[in-house]
């Protein structure tokens, strides 16, 4: 069966709907997502941030399985998390940091095994190329950054580096409100939105 899933910050809840018919098939009622803070984690379950207190010292992620309404597994990141994203095969989930930093952990024990700084403002977007070797982040600084997952893995070229991002796009004047990555790896072309009204290729 396909289904489409969406949150919403307003009404508070995650909505799966099957494709074909448009029937609702489950209801996720414990959800307050902000944007781009739902990821389908593999085949396996969903992972959403949640919109708390901005005065709150840490974050939240709840998971859920594909079978069941209820939070399955909570975790409290350092920080709060506004955007979340998932390789395609579900090993890796990352979240963006309202202080600009990226942590990526391990999706099999729930192990942080990175965290870097990556914007100076908040992290609005974060997507994984069609073959998880780069992952693109957008902030409220208004860049767009293309990060290699085999530098941040790597502490050797990290520690020779002057930076670890692959490439910095910075043509935006306003917060980065999404990203759109099409296929071809690290030849894929990157299309980004911004709130200054444009939409850059």
């Amino acid at each position: 069966m396909e289904v489409v899933v969406a949150s919403s910050s307003i009404d508070g809840g995650i909505g799966c709907w099957d494709v074909h018919t448009g029937a609702e098939q489950l209801r996720y009622k414990t959800c307050v997502s902000p944007p781009h803070g739902l990821a389908c984690v593999g085949q396996r379950f969903l992972a959403s941030s949640q919109l708390r207190d901005p005065s709150a010292n840490s974050g939240c992620i709840l998971y859920w399985s594909w079978s069941k309404p209820q939070v399955e597994v909570k975790s409290f990141p350092s920080e709060p998390m506004q955007p979340v994203a998932a390789n395609r095969e579900g090993t890796y989930i990352v979240g963006g940091g309202l202080s600009g930093d990226i942590y990526l952990w391990e999706v099999a024990t729930g192990r942080q095994l990175r965290k870097w700084n990556a914007h100076y403002r908040a992290v609005t977007c974060l997507v994984f190329s069609d073959d998880d070797s780069l992952l693109i982040s957008g902030s409220e600084d208004g860049s767009v950054k293309v990060w290699s997952l085999f530098m941040i893995f790597d502490d050797l070229r990290r520690q020779r580096s002057d930076h670890l991002y692959e490439h910095n796009f910075s043509e935006h004047t306003l917060r980065v409100t999404d990203i759109v990555v099409g296929y071809g790896g690290s030849n894929a072309i990157i299309v980004s939105a911004s709130a200054d009204r444009t939409c850059k290729v």
